[in-house]
């Protein structure tokens, strides 16, 4: 028996739910004591108005944590510039992105989003009429993956090596530091060629219209606008990672729900106005983030949960816990298309923290569920639940392959058997 704090990140559920231990630090209201894998005290923040109130509140402070501690895990801070930067670094780094990722721009790219998704369902499905196939590995990581690629003007045919790379930079116990070190070496050698090359043509009077491009050429005569090369590099490795390692996943989770909840895929085949919805409930109720948050270093004495929170302690808030607090969500375990109060979400951060690409992820999850309900009349797991791969020890959620089985739309029911040697 002993009172020692719990270790954290706790183990995740290997489910799309989080940790059976949220719900016990949830349903505890007050901030609660854990242990960081750094060895450091820290407080997880768990209902939803304190968790906003650290995420939009400048008393909180990540880059302060950073500059505290060593990192939680192998990968370097300044690989994630904007994860761990405050104002006023954090401000001027994310407003040269964001012109990409309005909503304004990503409904200009909704067409060529829909086109995407058609071809890689027509290249997964190569004009069969049934059969069996992992949606990982073809579908629902390759789409948010080819589009990333267009917009930042990285080379499709460079994806598979990239997302190698990727996969040792988002192991959480994986891959050695050494490991991880030399994968964040290659990517950024990757990433300085690729800038340089795509600012040697715009010299040459043929620049490329893609993000990467622009960033590259930002004016370098206001202090405000300006990027260093190497903030360039690093921002454009970090958004490529964003970009389809966080999507490709919650994608593969919504997949999984809808498989869980047949009477949804039907609804949503005759309403599909209802998936925009259905995609907020499937954010909310899925847990994206294994190691739980991002902590911050509070600099101001304040007050969270009822309870006095002195300058210099640690704090972490859990987005996945605020998605389940019983003060905003009614029946917050409960898988509810319907609920009305989804809007309230976290999923995607809050504040001046909210993920740049929430709508372009957004759109990806819309676009891709539906094609997915009007490609297939029949969608399945071709294997039990309880032989899925979770990425237990992988920064992101999710499954590593997820196998169906597929009967396309209009077409004859294909047996089993017959699926399986398709």
């Amino acid at each position: 028996m002993t009172d020692d704090p719990a270790r954290f990140p706790f183990p995740p559920a290997g489910d799309v739910r989080p940790p059976d231990a949220y719900h016990d630090v949830l349903h505890a209201r007050a901030p609660h004591p854990v242990q960081l894998s750094s060895g450091q005290p820290a407080l997880l923040v768990t209902r939803h108005e304190d968790v906003t109130a650290v995420l939009g509140d400048d008393r909180f402070s990540r880059a302060g944590y950073t500059e505290l501690a060593r990192p939680l895990f192998a990968r370097k801070t300044e690989s994630v510039l904007l994860a761990t930067a405050d104002a006023p670094d954090h401000t001027r780094r994310r407003r040269a992105i964001l012109p990409a990722f309005t909503a304004r721009q990503v409904r200009l790219l909704r067409p060529r989003l829909e086109a995407l998704a058609e071809e890689l369902l027509d290249d997964l499905t190569a004009g069969a009429t049934g059969g069996e196939t992992d949606l990982v590995g073809g579908f629902t990581v390759p789409f948010p993956m080819r589009v990333i690629c267009e917009v930042l003007g990285v080379p499709f045919e460079d994806s598979a090596m990239l997302r190698a790379e990727v996969d040792i930079l988002m192991s959480t116990s994986g891959h050695t530091r050494e490991e991880v070190a030399a994968a964040q070496a290659r990517t950024d050698e990757y990433f300085t060629a690729l800038v340089a090359g795509k600012r040697r043509a715009a010299e040459a009077g043929t620049p490329a219209d893609d993000l990467l491009t622009r960033l590259a050429l930002r004016p370098d005569d206001d202090p405000d606008q300006r990027l260093s090369d190497r903030e360039v590099v690093s921002l454009g490795s970090g958004m490529l990672m964003a970009g389809y390692e966080t999507t490709g996943n919650s994608f593969g989770m919504c997949v999984l729900l809808l498989l869980r909840h047949p009477d949804l895929v039907k609804r949503l085949r005759a309403e599909p106005a209802r998936i925009p919805a259905a995609v907020e409930e499937m954010l909310r109720f899925s847990s994206l983030n294994n190691t739980g948050g991002a902590p911050h270093l509070v600099t101001e004495d304040t007050v969270l949960g009822g309870c006095p929170v002195a300058a210099g302690r640690i704090v972490v808030p859990l987005t996945d816990t605020a998605n389940r607090d019983p003060a905003v969500f009614t029946d917050p375990d409960a898988f509810d298309p319907d609920r009305a109060d989804v809007g309230s979400h976290l999923a995607f951060g809050y504040g001046r923290h909210l993920c740049l690409g929430a709508e372009l992820a957004r759109a990806e999850l819309q676009i891709g569920v539906g094609a997915l309900l009007r490609r297939f009349e029949v969608l399945e797991l071709a294997v039990a639940e309880d032989e899925l791969d979770w990425r237990r020890t992988m920064f992101i959620n999710g499954v590593w392959q997820l196998p169906v089985r597929w009967t396309a739309a209009g077409a004859a029911a294909v047996p089993a058997a017959e699926g399986r040697r398709g």
